[in-house]
């Protein structure tokens, strides 16, 4: 939202891409249509950041931008001055050229397989808080969240203002104090206390409601018929069991880099928040000319930073155009400070909230790959038989070749692979991602674009 308006606002041609049906992405998932658009006092549970997003929303909504929600977007094709974007919308495939494109993924819920992750009633807490959002729908009976970071404790408090019991917290963070990562980045601590205010306002909140917290929390596993019923696990030495009706885990995001990844962008192994990222400059310009990478889709920096990383990107786009003029540059200016503060914070709650149960060796029961339903001991076979890389992993086992294309399975794998073999994981690499990203029909891709009065002669700046 933010690359789009800053570019229109400067007179350029831009067209937005969505795959949801309404503006707001993940953060402001809902603001414009969810249930709790107009009512106050249950949108205030979510907090005032959420309630902010319709400014954010309503200047998008005012800006010259052709936006396409509800699509689909299959394949991409770049040329030495831009590209072609093929996507379906209202059921028809079409084509759309573009001068510069940026890409705004986003992120997905880092993947925690363990023992019963796949039962229902076991679900990541972003997408049980997207369900909040969406349908106002909030867990029921004996409620456990399990995992570590920002997100747990502010769903965790969401749910208390909304009257929802929480029957336990378990908390996979390292049992050792923070004390050492704060005096690592005591200068980033100073300029973002608003933050750590919060982070304690939070906090707070969990211990006045009493909910039983237990921490240094590993050896996570569900078990249950048609769904979970019980957990076990073990903190700070000592084991556990607790019956459920619902688990809900979180450790962290990583980024979305299925499309990127399709493009051929160069990607990092990033050690400190443990994933794979595209490998962009200062602006946001992936190893691809003209292809900016924006957001958490680029790296984990926060809902607050992602728009100032799209402004980057679009104040590089008019500089090369030389269509930059004071606005632009302040713009730029503020963005870049703006990026400089949110970044100085994230290795503190890196060091602070790193993946534990996610990185842990699943044992060999454990599924890995929820489409084929591939077990992790199928898994480690493969690759004592010789399977070194994701790829040939996928070939010997399928893991990896189901509806989901491995968005889900390829972090395990990857991880899987280095620990067998003893390879650091940046070597290992993940999948290949190939088009179409999405299902399409032959005959949709035979005549997209022929109908559609924005084809490859009508090209869009941004």
């Amino acid at each position: 939202m933010a690359a789009a308006v800053m570019a229109a606002r400067h007179g350029l041609s831009v067209a937005l891409l969505d795959e949801r049906p309404s503006a707001g992405g993940q953060i402001y998932r809902g603001v414009e249509d969810g249930p709790f658009r107009n009512t106050s006092a249950l949108g205030s549970a979510l907090g005032a950041d959420y309630q902010q997003g319709a400014r954010a929303i309503a200047s998008l909504r005012a800006a010259d931008v052709t936006i396409y929600f509800g699509t689909s977007l299959w394949r991409i094709d770049m040329a030495e001055t831009g590209g072609v974007v093929s996507y379906s919308h209202d059921g028809v495939s079409r084509r759309l050229a573009f001068a510069d494109l940026v890409l705004a993924n986003g992120a997905i819920e880092r993947p925690v397989p363990f023992e019963g992750w796949t039962l229902p009633g076991v679900m990541g807490i972003g997408a049980a808080q997207l369900l909040l959002k969406t349908s106002a729908m909030v867990p029921a009976g004996r409620i456990v969240l399990a995992g570590n970071g920002p997100l747990t404790l502010l769903f965790a408090s969401q749910l208390l203002g909304l009257g929802v019991e929480i029957a336990a917290i378990l908390d996979t963070s390292p049992s050792r104090f923070g004390l050492s990562a704060a005096l690592a980045n005591f200068s980033g601590l100073l300029r973002n206390f608003d933050k750590i205010s919060r982070g304690l306002r939070l906090m707070r909140d969990i211990g006045r409601a009493g909910i039983p917290v237990h921490r240094n929390v590993s050896s996570l596993s569900a078990s249950g018929g048609d769904r979970v019923d019980a957990i076990r696990f073990e903190a700070d030495g000592t084991h556990h069991q607790l019956d459920v009706d619902m688990l809900l885990i979180h450790e962290g995001i990583i980024p979305n880099t299925q499309l990127s990844r399709a493009l051929g962008c160069a990607h990092v192994w990033d050690d400190r928040q443990k994933c794979l990222r595209p490998d962009i400059d200062g602006f946001g310009e992936s190893s691809i000319a003209h292809v900016y990478v924006v957001g958490d889709g680029a790296a984990i920096n926060g809902a607050i930073a992602a728009p100032a990383s799209a402004e980057m990107a679009v104040g590089r786009i008019l500089e090369r155009m030389g269509r930059s003029d004071d606005r632009s540059r302040a713009t730029l200016r503020r963005a870049s400070a703006t990026l400089a503060r949110e970044r100085a914070f994230r290795p503190f709650l890196d060091a602070l909230y790193p993946p534990h149960i996610s990185v842990a060796a699943p044992s060999d029961t454990t599924i890995v790959c929820r489409c084929e339903e591939v077990s992790a001991g199928t898994l480690r076979s493969a690759i004592n038989d010789g399977a070194i890389g994701p790829s040939q992993a996928k070939a010997f086992t399928r893991c990896g070749m189901g509806a989901c294309q491995g968005r889900i399975c390829g972090p395990i794998v990857s991880q899987m692979i280095a620990s067998e073999t003893g390879q650091p994981i940046g070597e290992v690499g993940t999948y290949n991602v190939r088009f179409p990203l999405r299902p399409v029909t032959v005959f949709d891709m035979a005549r997209c674009g022929r109908d559609d009065e924005q084809s490859e002669g009508h090209e869009h700046a941004g």
